[in-house]
């Protein structure tokens, strides 16, 4: 049974059956709106996404972005996007709307796409350098919200966080915990969401008159692997007694491959993460790291999107969430 079928039985239009569908009864009849629904109820029919557009003039598809990055396959090999990706798909699911999530390579995938589908809106998940947030936004006339993005846009929708703060107060922390001897896992300041949690280390190590050591940083991607490896080089160095990470992920993978140099965790070398996902608080020892809250982020590039979808302009269009550390057992004292 399709609308035109209904429509056809009832003898009224398609928009007259899919407004009643949609509960739109302005101007449709008592009578119409008992004939269509008896004829619905009869054949069992179920409106389908189709029928309620019709007349709503909404998708109800909302996008969610993420980029291929660091040579990966999958958008979801990070645990940190696969994590903000249910939440943003969860919360969508209870407003009603669907998520179409896609992931892509470059500018021109990411304009193909939006221009070539009928959604609402999107949420873009940190844009990489190469895809130009400016270029993108005088390509395309979808309402986008920007998570992690740091291209100076003026009138770019972006929720991000305090990523300098972040890496500052991992920093100090280790500090105050009696380390100097302090390593920094990060992507090689490849774009400004690294270069601020580059500069929040190296601030505060400036500030307790440490020196900044260059064999002490570890060029990283965000990987399991990539931090196994890693762990396994501060092991055998042995130079260090701390490493602060930009990732969760790699942070376990910096505990695993230590430890398989027969380096202790916390005793021969601390390790503090960032993020704050679910695996922190579950791997041995569980992970001291950089709080983000990340449900917050989700339902605030939600709350910002639909407040220019519905035109209501009531919030900012740049938010910035702090972030706090969280101590755990990975981190021993020196002092």
């Amino acid at each position: 049974m399709t609308i035109k079928e209904i429509a056809q039985l009832a003898g009224v239009s398609r928009m007259t059956v899919s407004n009643v569908i949609n509960k739109k009864y302005s101007k449709v009849s008592k009578t119409t709106i008992e004939k269509v629904n008896a004829i619905i109820k009869e054949n069992n029919y179920i409106p389908n996404l189709s029928a309620r557009n019709l007349s709503a003039q909404s998708s109800k598809i909302i996008a969610i972005i993420v980029p291929l990055v660091y040579g990966n396959d999958s958008l979801f090999s990070d645990p940190y996007t696969a994590q903000i990706v249910g939440i943003l798909e969860n919360n969508l699911r209870n407003k009603g709307y669907f998520a179409m999530i896609r992931s892509v390579k470059a500018l021109s995938d990411t304009v193909t796409f939006l221009n070539s589908w009928n959604i609402d809106g999107a949420i873009f998940i940190f844009p990489k350098p190469e895809i130009n947030v400016n270029q993108l936004l005088k390509q395309v006339s979808t309402e986008i919200v920007f998570i992690d993005s740091y291209q100076e846009v003026e009138n770019s929708l972006s929720i991000n966080i305090d990523d300098y703060k972040g890496t500052y107060l991992a920093t100090k922390y280790l500090i105050e915990k009696g380390h100097t001897k302090i390593g920094f896992a990060a992507l090689k300041r490849s774009n400004n969401l690294m270069e601020l949690r580059y500069r929040g280390y190296e601030d505060a190590l400036k500030q307790s008159k440490i020196n900044f050591d260059s064999s002490f940083f570890f060029d990283s991607d965000i990987s399991l692997l990539s931090g196994i490896k890693i762990g396994k080089k501060i092991a055998k160095q042995k130079k260090l007694t701390a490493v602060i990470t930009t990732a969760d992920v790699v942070a376990i993978g910096i505990i695993d491959g230590a430890r398989s140099e027969k380096c202790r965790i916390p005793d021969d070398l601390s390790v503090i993460g960032f993020d704050n996902l679910t695996i922190a608080n579950y791997c041995y020892p569980k992970l001291t790291t950089v709080n983000q809250d990340i449900n917050k982020k989700a339902e605030l590039a939600i709350s910002l999107l639909f407040d220019r979808i519905e035109k209501k302009n009531e919030l900012p269009n740049k938010i910035k969430l702090d972030v706090s550390l969280i101590e755990r057992e990975s981190v021993k004292p020196l002092n």
